[in-house]
């Protein structure tokens, strides 16, 4: 009996992941020249959205917020960045850690203790010097926060990727450290900064969350978007937002795209792994500035959680587990809180399977060389499409009579669909790159066996991909417990999650709870990351051939 793996699967898994993913946004694209009746009203729509004078407010704040958090991510990751790879200062691990841990907390969490910090009733409101922190101020605080940790990643491994080399060379030429960070050091990894700002752009330029908890009346693109098909049923403007939302996250990805792939051609098979120097006096500086950051981000949210535990902020600061209380007492809330684990718990599953797949189909060249191509393609698409573009995106596919898949409107696996299209692109280029490692001698002795495809991925490629599977499923939870903007079109009352509960909370002036909500959100996201490190740790003690034998 023939193996139709490798020419069935592809197409079929192009066609599910093409679903999920080109098609909403090829329908949101398509809404923004329809009128309401249907018909194609060319430019109009545009047209009509120019001339509305919130506009050029909205588009302005958005533009220059992001570019003003970025310069201030920036300004503090690369330091942090440099001081966790090319020192040696102590606590590097300590401190990675920290540096990640916003990672684990929806982006409304940082706002919530923002607020009870700089607030109107804040204790630290005169250091804002009069300025109000509901505005522009609140919107860039926050954002940094909330961007800080990736842009850390991005230039940790940037930085990692040099060359011992070129350092042992400008001590042959006398160059002495400050010389040698400015002609050796900022070249290196002047394209992981470039990709770091990107990504830094695109979280602060996209995010839904923050501008719903501190922006107050500042208006933004992202807030403008949920204002116009949520308050005013108005679907072509909202369509019309979504596309000037796409197209910056487009740019920005395109030249991301470009720095990483230079990043890439610089190192060469003969490269030496960098191998910090001692400098007392720069690795005191830096372990001073680290602990001034993770004094911050350590305050932010310890600020969150000790508002959370307040009775009623600012009047009544009596702490207790009133706030938690009400979330398991309150049928609603309680749902969204199980909704949110079936949500993270479905995402995972569906969308490691899906990874695990389309990563053995590209990375293993198996599969008509068009297809395969184009789900490497279609795969990569997400990564460039803010949450909020892709919901409303699925709002108009799914929502469409004649679609045949329009029964799955308000239904909780439309609802993974959408987070694992949302978080697809990271998970898969993991798979691809762990793939990859293996020789091509593999493939070539499975076929002189006459060992279909099928059976090798079984025996040898899962094996091997087993550890970078359980990251991955770790990667799918976290998100889907801490997503909002990709979510926040799509759920129903039997539906809603606890990212969107949060939301619904701070627009019923409920801080407390809210803030309970989101802290509960951490600590989840938090047990499943130690969960995913001991299950990680257990595949890898358990597949003894991984240990070098003598």
């Amino acid at each position: 009996m023939p193996d139709l793996t490798g020419k069935a699967l592809p197409p079929v898994l192009l066609l599910v992941l093409g679903t999920v993913t080109v098609l909403p946004i090829s329908a949101l694209l398509i809404r923004a020249f329809l009128g309401r009746d249907g018909g194609f009203v060319g430019l109009d729509n545009f047209i009509r959205y120019a001339t509305e004078p919130g506009l050029a407010v909205a588009a302005w704040n958005s533009t220059s917020l992001s570019a003003i958090a970025t310069v201030i991510v920036m300004a503090l990751a690369f330091p942090y960045a440099y001081a966790l790879v090319r020192t040696r200062m102590p606590g590097r691990g300590f401190f990675r850690v920290m540096a990640l841990l916003p990672l684990l907390a929806p982006s409304l969490l940082p706002a919530f203790g923002l607020v009870f910090l700089f607030g109107n009733q804040g204790w630290l409101k005169h250091w804002l010097l009069g300025e109000s922190l509901y505005g522009p101020v609140g919107i860039v605080m926050a954002s940094a926060f909330y961007a800080f940790p990736h842009a850390v990643l991005i230039l940790s491994a940037g930085l990692s990727a040099g060359d011992q080399r070129h350092y042992e060379a400008a001590r042959a030429l006398k160059a002495g450290p400050w010389r040698r960070f400015v002609s050796v050091t900022l070249p290196s990894c002047r394209y992981a900064a470039i990709s770091a700002a990107s990504i830094v752009y695109i979280l602060v330029f996209t995010d839904f969350g923050i501008p719903s908890v501190v922006g107050g009346s500042t208006n933004v693109l992202a807030t403008d978007i949920y204002k116009l098909v949520i308050g005013r049923f108005d679907f072509e403007m909202g369509a019309v937002v979504g596309v000037l939302l796409l197209l910056p996250a487009v740019i920005a990805y395109g030249i991301d795209w470009f720095a990483r792939r230079s990043q890439r051609s610089m190192i060469t098979g003969k490269s030496v792994p960098i191998q910090p120097e001692r400098l007392v006096w720069r690795d005191a500086a830096l372990l001073a500035f680290a602990c001034v950051v993770t004094c911050v981000i350590l305050g932010i949210i310890g600020m969150a959680i000790y508002g959370s535990l307040v009775r009623f902020w600012p009047y009544n600061l009596t702490l207790g587990l009133q706030n938690y209380e009400r979330l398991f007492t309150d049928d609603d809330e309680f749902r969204a809180l199980g909704n949110s684990l079936v949500l993270a718990t479905g995402a995972a599953l569906i969308g490691t399977t899906m990874v695990a797949l389309s990563g053995w189909l590209v990375a293993r060249k198996l599969g008509a060389s068009g297809v395969r191509n184009g789900l490497q393609a279609v795969a990569m698409v997400p990564v460039a499409v803010p949450g909020l573009v892709l919901g409303l995106g699925y709002v108009f596919f799914f929502n469409n009579p004649v679609n045949p898949l329009h029964g799955l409107q308000g239904t909780m696996l439309l609802i993974m669909l959408c987070t694992v299209a949302h978080f697809y692109t990271v998970p898969h280029l993991m798979a691809v790159n762990e793939l990859q490692r293996l020789d091509r001698e593999i493939d070539m002795a499975a076929q002189a066996l006459r060992v279909r495809p099928a059976g090798s991925a079984r025996r040898v490629f899962l094996p091997v991909l087993l550890p970078t599977l359980v990251d991955i499923a770790g990667y799918f939870f976290v998100n889907a417990m801490t997503t909002v903007s990709a979510l926040i079109f799509l759920f129903t009352a039997q539906t809603r999650v606890a990212a969107i509960a949060v939301i619904n909370l701070v627009e019923g002036s409920r801080i407390g709870q809210a803030a309970a909500f989101a802290v509960l959100i951490m600590a989840l996201s938090m047990v499943a990351t130690a969960i995913q490190m001991v299950l990680r740790g257990l595949v890898l003690r358990s597949q003894s051939w991984r240990r070098r034998t003598t």
